[in-house]
């Protein structure tokens, strides 16, 4: 049997547990793989990785829309020379480039994994809409990765159903990192997160968008301030963007001290392990189009406080363990739910019950082996 040739085209990304996943159950037995980024620089992390893995890789510079027809006409010509079968797009200057490059050369089939959901709708109504809606009309097949993104695809964007397939993000829950407490202390001292448990620790991860619940989520710290005055908030990935101002100022209300926020820790998921509690509130069911947060930090162990977005919208809740569901938009749920994490908090032993239970849950939904299996099929039918 002739094994197909799958090009993926990457924009913007240099580290990734996807794409090191990705190959490392890839079947190389009927299927070739090479990759292309769309970067600002010629090499990156994951770009090693995957040679050190036996695949191609290859980088056209790309910084920003000056570099729009660079792209285009570098994509052409790697088509031309790599003549994949099937051109898999993720990110949007990938996927709007490359479909444009895959009509003018004529060459492979098209597929995109819809990585994002509502935000062109709720701060791009104009341009952005109109990218994803021609991304969606040239390609010839697109990947829903949860059942929300799906239903932004069917029924916001009308896409025909027999052109979306939903495949779940896929995680090696075989290889589940382990909770190594000084590795957690390293980390917590360079951020200033106290370990002694003197001071409940109220974590989150999320840029300062409107989407993520800041709004009533950063109100209800201060009311979970009333009842435990020496409690801190940490908010990871805090980066720049048209609402930072904003909640910096929400912020700035808080009594000094409470609180601070970090740009980036690559290594953040191991700091689940230094919360008392992690607080992750989406505005609404759509907000999210996956949300990797929900699934780490469960399998993690740590106490956890949810509004149901993304994934969780999938998933059976009630089956899961050490998590409490509060509605979208409800400061007073989310002060009363972290309240009563902080009240009973449960310790190392029951953390690590929580940690064993989700994972054995999460198994049969979103392990590796579930995404490649529905990955092949579809690169079969194409």
């Amino acid at each position: 049997m002739t094994r197909k040739k799958v090009l993926y085209v990457i924009s913007n990304v240099t580290d990734s547990t996807e794409y090191e996943l990705l190959v490392a159950h890839w079947d190389r037995s009927r299927f070739d793989l090479e990759f292309v980024f769309l970067n600002p620089e010629a090499d990156c992390n994951l770009q090693r990785h995957l040679r050190n893995a036996g695949f191609k890789s290859s980088t056209i510079i790309y910084r920003g829309r000056k570099h729009a027809l660079k792209a285009i006409v570098g994509l052409m010509r790697l088509y031309r020379a790599s003549r994949p079968d099937i051109i898999h797009l993720n990110l949007l200057e990938a996927t709007f480039y490359g479909l444009i490059a895959a009509k003018l050369t004529g060459i492979g089939r098209t597929v995109y994994t819809r990585h994002h959901s509502t935000h062109n709708h709720k701060y791009h109504q104009g341009r952005g809409v109109m990218y994803d809606r021609l991304c969606n009309r040239w390609t010839d097949r697109i990947i829903a990765i949860t059942r929300s993104t799906e239903e932004i695809l069917l029924d916001w964007e009308q896409v025909p159903k027999e052109k979306v397939v939903l495949i779940y993000h896929g995680y090696d829950m075989a290889q589940v990192p382990g909770h190594d407490p000084a590795e957690v202390r390293t980390l917590a001292a360079r951020h200033g997160i106290g370990t002694d448990g003197r001071a409940p620790v109220i974590g989150m991860i999320a840029r300062p968008f409107e989407w993520k619940g800041l709004d009533h989520a950063i109100p209800a710290f201060r009311d979970v301030l009333n009842t435990h005055p020496n409690a801190k908030l940490v908010i990871f990935n805090w980066k720049g963007t048209p609402h930072t101002h904003r909640y910096e100022q929400l912020l700035g209300s808080l009594p000094s001290g409470s609180w601070h926020t970090v740009h980036f820790e690559p290594q953040v998921v191991k700091l689940f392990h230094a919360f008392d509690v992690f607080v992750h509130v989406p505005e609404d069911q759509h907000a999210e189009a996956f949300g990797l947060v929900y699934i780490e930090s469960m399998m993690s162990g740590v106490p956890c406080v949810f509004s149901r977005s993304g994934i969780m919208h999938d998933l059976e809740v009630e089956k899961l363990q050490g998590v409490r569901m509060v509605p979208f938009k409800d400061k007073a749920s989310i002060t009363a739910a972290v309240n009563a994490w902080l009240k009973e908090p449960p310790d190392t032993s029951a953390r690590s019950a929580f940690a064993a239970h989700n994972t054995g849950v999460l198994r049969g939904v979103l392990d590796i082996r579930l995404k490649m299996q529905d990955l092949n099929r579809l690169y079969d039918s194409m």
